[in-house]
């Protein structure tokens, strides 16, 4: 008995010092809110009210680690005398080493709108995993968390921005673009013609910090329409954009002044974690590695086949499938053109598999030749969906002799005697 409460004690021991250096674990990091600021106001009347901006804050973790931290974000009526909660910035990773990691959390739209009136804002950082509060800052350390001014978007000038992208193109299909278009509506609520430019930023998802990327030239818009609708081309070969996700911002002021009319950045969720990589990431390239000729049909033996199959193998540097189509060519020995003899199906081939075999029969029923000695070319193409055509490569007579000088006949002349 004695051994079985010896061992209950133990364990209960064991799970105290467990406990215990939890607890110690958790206390031992020191966290400040080291800056808050406002940015992207929007007050689009002018009367000094906004409808809606960013409340931002540095969090700085003294110990070289990283946390999984969050924000609570409060508010209450100037005159009030107790705080309601606002919203949730949203789990993040913060460095340490007093680094800035950088939260934030827009108040007004497109979150909860507040009345006209004066408001105080409180900010909470606590750990994600024990929910426990490692920060505060209120009133009483910033008075940029005092006295603010909002009022809901129905009383300002309400503008928006819908979004959307076309054009994308991912040579690889590897779900990161080359390039893509992105395509920007503007509205404003009332039934009214503005002239307005916008301002087009872009940053890595690991940055804090957006840098200009497009200034769009003045445009008109009215109300509610989209064909006041601009757009601008992402990626190569404009600025092109090296293998990441990316965030991006449009800033929208109304024409002659710089005042913030409209936003929209990473909160959207079309401009959030887009994939782009550079030009040469987005490459693969085509070989026709082996040609060869089979099942000929030469009735008099006299060298000159009625019948023949072309075959050849089509490869391409990435293990990936890919679909393409071919088109052979040859060459009358009393010509300088090729014409065009035959267009195959689309068909797929996987990377550099041998599987990857194609033929084309020449001759025959289907297209005889007259009697000559015939110089033919192979070309691969990728299907598209419009009438450009996606040439890739190409093998010649030029390039391998079994392409060269070969010999048909039409099977009238091709008789066996």
């Amino acid at each position: 008995m004695s051994r079985k409460i010896y061992l209950a004690l133990f364990a209960l021991l064991l799970v105290t010092l467990i406990s215990s250096c939890k607890k110690v674990e958790e206390e031992n990091y020191t966290y400040s809110i080291s800056k808050v600021w406002w940015s992207d106001s929007i007050d689009t009347n002018l009367d000094g009210y906004v409808q809606s901006k960013r409340l931002n804050f540095d969090v700085h973790l003294r110990e070289n680690t990283i946390r999984v931290i969050n924000a609570r974000v409060y508010y209450k009526l100037h005159d009030a005398s107790s705080f309601t909660f606002y919203t949730y910035a949203g789990e993040q990773n913060a460095k340490g080493g007093d680094t800035d990691n950088n939260l934030f959390v827009t108040i007004g739209k497109p979150n909860k709108e507040l009345a006209r009136n004066f408001y105080d804002f409180k900010i909470e950082i606590f750990e994600a995993r024990s929910g426990r509060t490692v920060a505060v800052s209120d009133p009483r350390d910033s008075t940029l968390l005092t006295m603010q001014k909002f009022e809901a978007s129905s009383n300002d000038k309400n503008y928006s921005i819908k979004t959307r992208w076309s054009e994308s193109y991912d040579r690889n299909n590897n779900g990161y673009w080359r390039y893509a278009r992105l395509n920007i509506n503007v509205d404003i609520d009332t039934a009214m013609q503005k002239t307005v430019y916008a301002k087009l930023f872009y940053k890595n998802v690991l940055d804090n910090t957006y840098k200009l990327y497009h200034q769009f030239s003045d445009f008109t818009i009215f109300n509610h329409d989209t064909s006041d609708t601009v757009s601008y081309m992402i990626g190569s070969p404009t600025i092109e954009l090296q293998n990441g996700a990316y965030d991006f911002k449009i800033e929208v002021y109304e024409f002659g002044s710089n005042i913030l009319v409209a936003y929209a950045d990473e909160n959207t969720q079309s401009l959030r974690g887009v994939r782009f990589e550079s030009e040469k990431d987005d490459s693969y390239h085509y070989s026709i590695t082996k040609v060869w000729w089979s099942d000929q049909i030469d009735a008099d033996g006299d060298g000159y086949t009625q019948y023949r199959k072309l075959n050849f193998v089509t490869e391409v540097n990435q293990n990936a499938g890919r679909t393409i189509y071919a088109k052979i060519f040859y060459l009358h020995p009393d010509s300088a053109d090729y014409s065009l003899y035959d267009s195959t199906a689309n068909y797929n081939i996987v990377g550099t598999s041998q599987s990857n075999n194609y033929f084309v029969g020449i001759g025959g029923a289907s297209a005889q030749l007259d009697s000559a000695a015939y110089n033919f070319l192979i070309s691969i193409y990728e299907p598209t969906r419009d009438t450009v055509e996606a040439f890739q490569v190409s093998i010649s007579a030029a390039d391998d002799s079994i392409l060269a000088k070969q010999k048909f006949e039409p099977d009238t002349t091709d008789v066996k005697k």
